[in-house]
């Protein structure tokens, strides 16, 4: 091999090792670019959309309610089996943590191709009951691109709006998040899902 052709290989193996790393450090960052920064404030209605065996998210969803930051409670879910929904069993636990049964209600969400016409959905049902600000409770890994969705469409709506986590479920999927199956499954899926709603207009 001569000279010329071993600086040609050399510069190869070099933008290889470029990209692997460069790869590498992109998934090692994935986290830290879907979570946004949690925000709270007091709201008309708290939206609880992290209901997941995973999630500390009810137990914080009834600190939230303790501390006055909402009025009434919502459990979203979609159907996950025939006329089953984890919105239903959340509101329960939700009333063994001293939520009062009045101020507690399960939504179930209509299936749709993506979580932008979701929340659609959901700017629709808080402004037809005549709300004006909403507080959601969402799974961190997608905080950063639903914040975006929720932002445009309970702006249109006319609805203030602020996007929280439990900081306990941040912390627990942030913590060796690649060496764990649903951890890693979770923060590939969502940014994944992120990237691909981007490609249809519904979904943006």
């Amino acid at each position: 091999m001569n000279a010329k052709r071993r600086r040609r290989v050399r510069r190869w193996l070099i933008a290889l090792a470029a990209l692997v790393i460069l790869a590498l450090a992109g998934f090692s960052a994935l986290p830290w670019v879907l979570i946004a920064p949690a925000e709270t404030a007091p709201s008309d209605v708290l939206l609880h959309l992290a209901i997941d065996p995973h999630s500390d998210s009810n137990l914080y969803v009834a600190q939230l309610y303790q501390q006055g930051m909402a009025k009434k409670v919502v459990c979203v879910s979609s159907q996950v089996a025939w006329e089953t929904y984890p919105a239903d069993y959340a509101v329960r636990h939700l009333m063994t943590l001293n939520i009062p049964e009045e101020d507690l209600s399960a939504l179930h969400l209509p299936f749709t191709d993506c979580g932008a016409e979701d929340v659609q959905y959901l700017a629709e049902y808080v402004k037809s009951r005549g709300g004006k600000s909403a507080l959601l409770v969402v799974d961190p890994s997608g905080s950063r691109a639903g914040r975006r969705l929720i932002e445009k469409y309970f702006g249109r709506a006319g609805i203030r709006v602020a996007v929280t986590y439990s900081p306990r479920d941040k912390q627990e999927l942030l913590h060796d998040w690649w060496r764990t199956h649903w951890k890693a499954q979770r923060i590939v899926v969502s940014a994944i899902g992120s990237a691909l709603d981007l490609l249809y207009p519904q979904c943006r």
